[in-house]
């Protein structure tokens, strides 16, 4: 769903490489499968959010850690979900972004006065991880959302469906979706507490700028 403005040991890297719910709006067009930024250019201007990346590597994770932190929004990003109106952006809002280095999917997880309120899991077909701690992914139009209640739920199956009747993507870019998104929606559920403790720790990693 489009927001009111118009502008998302267990381990969160590889697990299996055989309109949006809760996340800015996705068209599906020719460039279904395309590029996006860790600090979220697609949607927000420089003047809308500080920006602070870095590389990282623990026993759960490797790769690009992202953290925006809402200054300049004119007013705030709303979105329509099952369970009613959700503000997913605005001043003083933070969103840490991880992309993992072998991993096909990206973490938004959304933060206000500290509270984890949401986390965005965009399914990807590659990623691309910079020695600073910069990263590009490619959306593979499925998601999954985790609610506050650590529930996860995969959207966007039509839009899936369509990208492959359509012929915008291949049966093997298909099965790679559904089988990730299967398997992060597993991990999820087995893991949520050790997830949300690191999610927590990364954010942390940004604390003295």
């Amino acid at each position: 769903m489009a927001p009111a403005n118009g502008r998302r040991a267990a381990g969160l890297n590889g697990m299996d490489t055989a309109g949006s719910e809760g996340f800015p709006e996705k068209r599906l067009t020719v460039a279904a499968i395309r590029k996006k930024h860790l600090d979220r250019r697609e949607w927000y201007a420089d003047a809308d959010r500080d920006f602070a990346c870095a590389y990282h590597r623990d026993d759960h994770f490797h790769g690009a850690v992202g953290l925006i932190t809402f200054t300049g929004l004119k007013k705030p990003d709303v979105v329509e979900t099952p369970e009613g109106p959700l503000c997913i952006a605005d001043n003083g809002y933070q969103w840490l972004e991880l992309v993992p280095e072998d991993g096909h999917f990206a973490v938004t997880a959304m933060f206000h006065d500290d509270v984890l309120f949401q986390q965005y899991i965009d399914i990807t077909l590659r990623n691309e991880v910079a020695e600073d701690g910069n990263a590009v992914f490619f959306d593979l139009l499925l998601d999954v959302v985790v609610l506050q209640d650590g529930t996860p739920r995969i959207v966007d199956a039509e839009e899936l469906e369509a990208a492959l009747s359509g012929g915008i993507i291949t049966r093997e870019e298909y099965d790679l979706a559904r089988r990730t998104a299967d398997r992060v929606s597993d991990i999820w559920r087995l893991h949520r507490e050790l997830i949300v403790k690191k999610l927590y720790e990364y954010r942390a990693l940004f604390q003295h700028l």
